[in-house]
């Protein structure tokens, strides 16, 4: 027994002991954690954590494991080949006696010859200081270099070995380590050791903890550079087939091992490094960066590439592409400077990639302007058109918004000759494409931008042909779920004008709001007024949103959408709307000031009167340009607002003392269910002994006569003027 940090151990093979404490491997291979009465426990005490007793435990319990999964299947597969197994295989290891037993294996007694073929298996038997025995195959040409390591590494010393006469399968791959010592001859212990290190053994692989094989890394990186790459491209092999999550990090490790070799100096095979690109392309793991650094280590500058060359650096960029999220900004760029170090013409080379690409992802799909700008600016567009004639119908599903401009959408549809089918110079477009192409691109515009005068111009362009369809053309107008555009009246007005059909307007033109409607290249809509179906259908949309349809009834919701004191809300129109000039939009608008004067002669309560001024904040400055009106001002002056609030009071009161609060109170928005604490002792003594919910009552009537009192102030000035 020896002392070691004041603690007792003994090492017993199977058992391990400190204190009392004892750690053993049981009949089923499962390390056992006892206390010193003997009690199982659950996990291990302190005394055994880390210790190297218990190490070697496990390292033990997973050569017997192992060794005994191994010999099951080779079993089985020796089963289904036929082949012959010599009976000394069975006599020295008894999980090989039971493994071909179990899989109906009769093992030959007559020896085989002495084989010195290194396609050969040789038997390899081993014991362990607890008595264990176990008889491993290994290829000849490696067997010596791991009969070091087991010794070194997991106590097996070799005690025999024998031919077997059994040969290596020819489609079985060596294990990493073997060809990781294959790669380097009169290196091919430390190559093993260096395998053994990251966790390779024969009876398995590491364990894929990203941050312990990141430590590992960086031991090899500073210790053994020349094993490295190797290691990260297994490492990212490992990781693509485990999928998932680690996906990601084959990636990483693919990345770092092509980074290694170049850091190394090291000269992989260019076709076997070429199909490795290839592979991790296929599986969507090839990053920008490796990608990028190929095409700079292929094409330096004065170097020239084999076309062959060549041709796999493109069937790499093709295979990566799987989205359009995988287009990158150089890609083209990096295929031209490969391209020209071959001898090849760049734009034929981007025209080729395109023509594979197109079909998988789209024509300038995706949010990448910067890859479709640089791959389209040469002549790579007209030679992809040469190449595969439907791209003209994939430009003829575009919308502005999918090239970087509006200009340069207009040049892909000039330059790919869609332009020319399009107006009917070239013939091949069906009746009606032409009028949903101009629907789409209207549709996708945004009401946020300016209109786009270059896709107006491009409309009357069309109008000849649209005309000579005579299939109704579609205005944007809004609809559910989609993104609202601008309403082009004065496109609808010009194309009416050129005899273009225009399909039936919906109900009030789909409530798109008079802002929206766009009217400043043909202010007077003419002949668009002159149709019945819009010109009833516009004036419908106007007076709906002039009563602000589509708004709560009443209450306190309707304020927060239209507050009678405020000069503008978040809806509200920044501009007199183009189609309020138009002689309909002033005759609807001097109705409705009409209609509102009607209702103020009616007589209203306190929440009338907010429903009355609500639509004067909605449309602003409107009232300055267009509704001048002093009888009307002299009207809404007249209004008595603490008459309206006296009568909502949930109490009677004195007149000259409610006039007399309210002068205390400004404009205010209302939020919550009670006054702030200052007004509230003002309401209770104006209007004392009310209960709390009246005084809630009472605070929302004069806030709401407050506010009123302002927005009228404010009407009438615009009224007056």
């Amino acid at each position: 027994m020896t002392a070691k940090t004041g603690e007792e151990y003994r090492n017993m093979g199977r058992r391990y002991e400190v204190d009392g404490y004892t750690a053993e491997l049981d009949d089923d291979f499962q390390v056992v954690y006892r206390n010193p009465r003997g009690k199982k426990l659950q996990q291990a005490p302190d005394r055994l954590a880390d210790s190297e007793g218990v190490r070697r435990l496990y390292r033990l319990r997973r050569a017997l494991t192992g060794h005994r999964r191994h010999a099951r299947v080779q079993a089985e597969a020796w089963a289904t080949a036929g082949t012959r197994v010599p009976m000394a295989l069975a006599e020295s290891d008894p999980v090989w006696r039971e493994a071909l037993d179990d899989a109906g294996v009769e093992p030959a007694a007559d020896p085989p010859a002495p084989d010195a073929d290194e396609a050969a298996l040789t038997a390899r038997t081993y014991v362990h200081p607890d008595d264990h025995t176990m008889t491993l195959l290994l290829r000849a040409s490696f067997a010596h270099h791991w009969d070091a390591l087991v010794a070194s590494q997991e106590d097996w010393a070799l005690t025999d070995t024998f031919a077997t006469g059994i040969r290596v399968p020819v489609d079985a791959e060596p294990t990493f380590p073997e060809r990781l010592m294959a790669a380097h001859p009169g290196r091919e212990q430390e190559a093993l050791e260096a395998a053994y290190a990251f966790g390779w053994s024969l009876w398995g692989s590491p364990l894929l903890h990203k941050s312990l094989l990141d430590g590992d890394l960086a031991h090899l990186a500073a210790t053994a550079p020349r094993f490295l790459p190797a290691v990260l491209d297994e490492l990212a092999d490992m990781c693509l087939k485990a999928g998932g999550k680690h996906q990601e990090h084959a990636t990483g490790y693919f990345t770092r091992a092509r980074k290694a070799e170049r850091e190394h100096h090291t000269k992989p095979d260019e076709r076997w490094l070429d199909a490795r690109y290839a592979t991790f392309a296929d599986h969507g793991a090839l990053a920008t960066g490796a990608v990028r650094a190929r095409a700079k280590e292929l094409a330096p500058r004065g170097a020239v590439v084999l076309p062959d060359q060549l041709r796999r650096f493109r069937d790499v960029l093709v295979r990566r592409v799987h989205t359009p999220h995988d287009l990158y900004p150089g890609m083209a760029a990096d295929l031209r400077k490969v391209a020209r170090a071959a001898g090849a013409d760049p734009e034929s080379e981007v025209a080729a990639l395109l023509a594979d690409i197109v079909p998988r992802v789209g024509l300038c799909a995706g949010d990448t302007d910067k890859f479709w700008a640089d791959a389209l600016k040469g002549k790579a567009l007209e030679l992809l058109v040469e190449r595969r004639p439907e791209t003209v119908h994939d430009v003829l599903r575009l919308i502005p918004d999918d090239a970087s401009s509006t200009a340069d959408w207009l040049s892909l549809l000039r330059r790919s000759g869609a332009l020319a089918l399009l107006t009917g110079e070239r013939p091949g477009l069906p009746a009606g494409e032409a009028a949903r192409l101009l629907h789409d691109c209207l549709a996708s515009e945004p009401t946020w931008r300016v209109r786009s005068d270059e896709l107006y111009d491009l409309a009357v362009r069309l109008a000849p042909r649209l005309a000579a369809d005579a299939v109704p053309v579609r205005l944007p107008y809004p609809t559910p779920g989609r993104r609202r555009a601008p309403l082009p009246l004065d496109l609808a007005d010009e194309l009416l004008e050129h005899g273009v059909p225009l399909a039936d307007p919906p109900p009030k033109l789909g409530s798109p709001g008079a802002a929206h409607m766009v009217v400043h290249r043909r202010p007077h809509l003419s002949r668009l007024l002159a149709d019945p179906r819009f010109a009833r259908e516009l004036r419908s949309a106007l007076h709906a949103e002039l009563e602000l349809e589509g708004l709560p009834e009443a209450g306190v919701s309707y304020h927060r959408h239209y507050r009678p004191h405020r000069d503008a809300e978040l809806n509200s129109w920044r501009s007199t709307p183009g189609i309020c000039r138009t002689p309909l939009g002033r005759e609807v608008l001097c109705v409705w000031l009409n209609r509102q004067r009607e209702r103020l002669r009616a007589g209203l309560d306190l929440h009338g009167l907010v429903h009355v001024l609500a639509p004067f904040v909605h449309i602003g400055g409107v009232v300055d340009e267009l509704l001048k009106d002093e009888e009307a001002a002299r009207e809404f002056a007249a209004v008595d607002v603490v008459a309206l609030v006296l009568a909502d009071l949930p109490t009677e009161a004195d007149r000259p003392a409610v006039e007399g609060l309210m002068a205390t109170m400004r404009p205010e928005d209302l939020i919550g269910t009670r006054p702030m604490p200052d007004l509230r002792t003002r309401i209770d003594e104006t209007l004392p002994d009310l209960s709390e919910s009246q005084v809630g009552q009472a605070w929302k009537a004069l806030q709401t006569g407050v506010n009123c009192q302002e927005g009228l102030r404010r009407l009438v000035g615009r009224l007056s003027g």
